[in-house]
């Protein structure tokens, strides 16, 4: 039996996302990288559970997430402080951040709004595919009136050859 196996889940669960983490920063030390490591560690575990093969290393460090997730809200306090100390920065540097900060929402905006597009539009190409080749529904607006053989709906002529 490994020594590994003897150690708790959620501690094993943290040695997982810890060595992640290590690699990050590692890599981000080693490669000179504008990235942080933390994020470089989290796109590791990404990457890891994306792959069939290590995809194990993601549910062993889950225990350890869960709770972490769960609690999450207390991660962004450090954050918090230092924006506070970092004020001064944030306050010569506003435009640059107010520009990236917005145009990072427009671009997030457009490609979302143009991912729902096309998919709609796809998915109405689907339900028209399989959809039965049926007359038109009591909802679907002007048509044939199969009881007279005479169309409805506001543009049909009306009885006495009046149009409404």
């Amino acid at each position: 039996m490994s020594r590994a196996a003897l150690l708790p889940p959620v501690l094993l669960g943290l040695v997982v996302l810890l060595l992640a983490q290590m690699v990050g920063l590692g890599l981000s030390a080693l490669l000179g990288l504008p990235v942080p490591g933390v994020v470089l560690g989290i796109v590791l575990l990404v990457v890891l559970g994306l792959l069939r093969p290590t995809r194990a290393v993601l549910r062993v460090a889950e225990p350890a997430a869960t709770p972490l997730l769960a609690h999450l809200q207390l991660l962004f306090v450090p954050p918090g402080v230092g924006i506070l100390l970092e004020l001064d920065s944030l306050a010569e540097n506003a435009l640059p951040i107010a520009l990236a900060v917005g145009g990072s929402f427009v671009v997030t905006l457009l490609v979302a709004g143009t991912m729902l597009q096309a998919l709609l539009r796809r998915q109405d190409r689907r339900r028209a595919t399989t959809a039965p080749a049926e007359g038109p529904g009591p909802d679907d607006g002007p048509g044939l009136d199969e009881g007279t053989g005479t169309t409805d709906g506001p543009d049909a002529p009306q009885p006495g050859g009046v149009a409404a």
